[in-house]
């Protein structure tokens, strides 16, 4: 593992221990090789075997698993459903920022069977990012109310005390769908959430901001038909995005 992908798991560390669902990880991380079976059990042993024990060994023992190992787990984490998780490393491995769009390919979930397999579609989303810049006041001299990241201290879940803005800070994902459900598209007029967003950036781009307009394709996609279909998205800008239309 590079040292940027290796500093990327101990910033996110604390985060990881907390909210990794390793039970489910199993059959994944041993489909992509990136354990062998007696190197799962071993994690599986570690500590007194709780879950926050697993992943703490987890995290570990990843650095020492090869250059792909972080993209690697980062699929993992897709397959399994940890959308959350996958969601910010990804981000933070990105090296350029910018208006992207970018595929997310939801599974086949409940949201109906038979009739209508012209309209099934693993639809894309997008991404707004952009650049995090430092900001500080001319002639300010703020003090961090946490503890600096600490190269040596990583294997105590340290916090991810870095002084500057995450790159999540001006980040801003669309789901055509919810995770692990399918989206659904019209075999003459296409794309639900396409032509919804089209729809609606077309009425109402002029004088809303890109949080209000989502949520007016959301409500608008919901209502649709007979089997249904949920589009989200999570938000990390710090203000309101509004489209330039004149």
């Amino acid at each position: 593992m590079n040292d940027e992908d290796r500093l990327l798991l101990r910033r996110h560390r604390r985060l990881l221990v907390e909210e990794l669902q390793v039970d489910q990880l199993w059959d994944a991380l041993l489909s992509r090789e990136l354990f062998k079976p007696h190197m799962i059990e071993d994690i599986q042993r570690a500590g007194c075997g709780s879950r926050r024990d697993q992943a703490r060994q987890l995290i570990t023992d990843l650095e020492s698993r090869g250059s792909q190992a972080l993209p690697l787990f980062i699929s993992c984490l897709e397959e399994t459903g940890q959308y959350m998780l996958a969601s910010i490393l990804q981000t933070n491995r990105q090296t350029k920022k910018s208006f992207i769009p970018k595929p997310k390919d939801p599974k086949p979930g409940d949201t109906g069977s038979g009739g209508c397999g012209d309209c099934e579609q693993k639809d894309h989303g997008f991404e707004v990012a952009s650049t995090s810049p430092e900001e500080e006041s001319p002639g300010s001299n703020p003090e961090s109310d946490a503890t600096p990241f600490q190269e040596d201290a990583w294997t105590f879940d340290q916090v991810d005390a870095v002084s500057s803005l995450p790159t999540p800070s001006d980040i801003f994902v669309s789901y055509s769908t919810f995770p692990g459900f399918v989206s659904w598209r019209d075999p003459k007029s296409g794309s639900w959430y396409v032509e919804t967003l089209d729809d609606v950036f077309e009425q109402w781009a002029h004088s809303e901001d890109l949080q209000s307009l989502l949520l007016r394709v959301a409500n608008a996609v919901s209502e649709k038909g007979i089997y249904k279909q949920m589009p989200g998205f999570f938000n990390f800008l710090r203000k309101k995005l509004f489209f330039k239309t004149s």
